[in-house]
């Protein structure tokens, strides 16, 4: 990746609305809500936006038949699968072949980073034989996996590699891994975000953009409302952040993940496309 590419996260789901399930009609975007898909993602791509986050919903059996559609109704609006995202777990654990898998589907669309969740991954990160097969796919179709830094849980179990800041980072810069950097997630676990790309940036392929706001119940049963906001309107200094990735010459994307709809998912692009002059 040469330049910053500004992308949006979009379920399957959202691309190709007659695949949703019960679940997915709860579970969605509300981006196109009144607004036909073609003509939202038209919006998009005149806001600034190069392409999306293919974010594989759950609950849904994904085929090789589905991801090429969703290609090809982006394609007609000028955008392209910048990544993919896997499926959110809850309760297991993402094998390697599953990964295998997602790269395969990254690299039929041309997707050059691969999301991945470091507590879907378990355990399986210490161990050499799961690390080497990671960095034998990136190798064999020039893809990155980018591990997202979770949020800080109220369980004692949830261990602290996988959310705060430091320990994070350095666990994965250790192993020769990539990061996917949620700002929300780092925010709601104590992180300074304009500290954190300062250190990592280069290890960085992939940030998850959203503003945060404190909340006196900062606990994971906080409010949604003070997650994932448009920018400007929590308390982040995102005008800093971004600054600061210009400054460094930051080459990953910048997939906003804010809950908004169509129109301010088109304004806070043209906010970002602002500060890097695109």
């Amino acid at each position: 990746m040469e330049l910053m590419r500004l992308s949006v996260s979009l379920f399957l789901t959202d691309i190709l609305p007659q695949k949703r399930k019960l679940y997915h009609h709860i579970i969605k975007n509300k981006f196109f809500d009144t607004t036909p898909v073609p003509q939202g993602l038209k919006e998009l791509k005149e806001a600034g936006i190069s392409g999306v986050e293919l974010f594989l919903p759950p609950f849904l059996r994904i085929n090789e038949k589905d991801i090429l559609a969703a290609e090809q109704v982006l394609s007609e609006s000028g955008l392209s699968i910048l990544s993919i995202h896997e499926v959110l777990r809850f309760f297991t654990k993402t094998s390697i072949a599953e990964v295998s898998r997602l790269f395969a589907i990254a690299h039929e669309v041309g997707a050059k980073v691969v999301v991945l969740h470091l507590n879907a991954a378990g355990r399986q990160v210490f161990d050499p034989h799961y690390l080497s097969r990671i960095h034998a796919l990136e190798k064999k179709y020039g893809i990155r996996a980018g591990f997202e830094n979770a949020e800080r849980r109220l369980s004692r179990f949830h261990k602290k590699y996988l959310w705060e800041g430091d320990r994070f980072a350095s666990f994965l810069r250790s192993s020769d891994l990539s990061i996917t950097l949620d700002t929300t997630h780092l925010a709601h676990s104590g992180g300074d975000i304009v500290q954190f790309v300062k250190r990592y940036s280069d290890t960085i392929v992939d940030i998850h953009l959203s503003d945060y706001k404190y909340h006196p119940f900062n606990t994971t049963l906080r409010p949604l409302r003070y997650k994932h906001m448009p920018l400007g309107k929590g308390s982040l200094p995102i005008k800093e952040f971004l600054r600061v990735l210009q400054k460094r010459r930051y080459k990953g994307l910048i997939t906003m993940e804010i809950h908004t709809d169509l129109r301010g998912i088109c304004e806070n692009a043209r906010f970002i496309g602002s500060v890097f002059h695109v």
